[in-house]
């Protein structure tokens, strides 16, 4: 007589289904597939390999042997292939949009965010991105720009490179997801520009980056209407205090690399690219699920107190 055993679903298994229903991807991309494995069950894959750090062929090894199938509700965790397969073909958009649902599992708003970039070294780089092509040097890393959370260090948006383009570039299309719930912006010298403070004034975020010091044969200098009028805008809005709270985005760089690795495996630029991203989710999901889950009870905790007191001062009144 066979004895069935309940199924035992983790934290970390019901978020990233949460963050995967958000962005409404579809079970299967066609109709003709061979339905045995559907959309979240490579993408949970994909991000619970990136939060165990370990390779491919290991990771399918691990899934097998902790019997994940029975979890996942499938007759046997796929090929290693199949997974490095679906990640050639989905886009990275997708992967963008899971990281910004993560924040709406908590209803974030007023958010004071900080952005900043970091590098992911690639420990199997191709031959390509070693040596010049078509003249140009490409750098051995990942470029990743992120916007976080400054309260519960939340990774709210990523964007990721592999050329040689200035993070500053990335500061407009970041704030511009996030422009609804965005109450103060923080970031450092690199991203002093007339177009990403004007961009933050326009829809009423409070920007506090610290000035550069312009040399006087800098083209646009003499031009007082241009130059020094929005500057002088910006020193008087700037607030120290406030900004001293950017440093916090380094601890969660910290947290990324420390936890889920400073490198990446792929060999691609674009499979590099996703696989920074998808580093993002699983580090945003495990946080919501290990720090964030105790700071929402602690909070619960105070406003039940307040609720207690409140009435026990009520009847006693009365």
């Amino acid at each position: 007589m066979s004895v069935l055993y309940p199924i035992r679903v983790s934290g970390f298994y019901n978020l990233c289904m949460r963050v995967f229903g958000e962005v409404r991807i579809p079970m299967h991309f066609s109709n003709f597939s061979k339905k045995m494995y559907g959309n979240f069950v490579h993408v949970f894959l994909l991000v619970y390999k990136e939060k165990l750090n370990v390779s491919y062929r290991r990771f399918v090894e691990i899934a097998d042997e902790n019997n994940l199938q029975r979890m996942l509700c499938i007759k046997r965790i796929p090929h290693f292939t199949t997974l490095q397969k679906f990640l050639q073909k989905i886009d990275k958009t997708v992967f963008e949009q899971m990281v910004r649902a993560c924040r709406k599992l908590l209803n974030l708003k007023d958010i004071e965010a900080s952005i900043d970039g970091t590098g992911f070294s690639n420990t199997n780089p191709s031959h390509y991105y070693q040596e010049r092509v078509d003249g140009v040097k490409v750098k051995n890393y990942t470029k990743s720009v992120y916007a976080t959370d400054n309260k519960t260090k939340l990774i709210l948006d990523i964007k990721t490179h592999s050329d040689n383009a200035h993070e500053t570039l990335d500061f407009v299309p970041l704030v511009s997801e996030l422009v609804k719930s965005l109450k103060t912006v923080l970031a450092d010298k690199a991203y002093d520009s007339r177009k990403n403070r004007e961009y933050c004034w326009q829809n009423n975020i409070e920007v506090h980056i610290p000035l550069r010091d312009w040399p006087q044969n800098r083209e646009g200098y003499g031009q007082k209407e241009h130059f020094y009028k929005p500057r002088k805008k910006a020193l008087k809005l700037f607030k120290p205090e406030t900004y001293k709270r950017r440093s916090l985005i380094e601890s969660v760089n910290s947290a990324i690399k420390q936890t889920l690795g400073g490198f990446v495996r792929a060999k691609k630029a674009t499979n590099q690219q996703k696989t920074v991203t998808i580093k993002a989710i699983a580090y945003n999901i495990e946080h919501i699920n290990r720090t964030i889950k105790i700071w929402l009870y602690i909070n619960c905790q105070g406003f039940l107190q307040g609720i207690f007191n409140q009435n026990l001062f009520i009847l006693k009144k009365t």
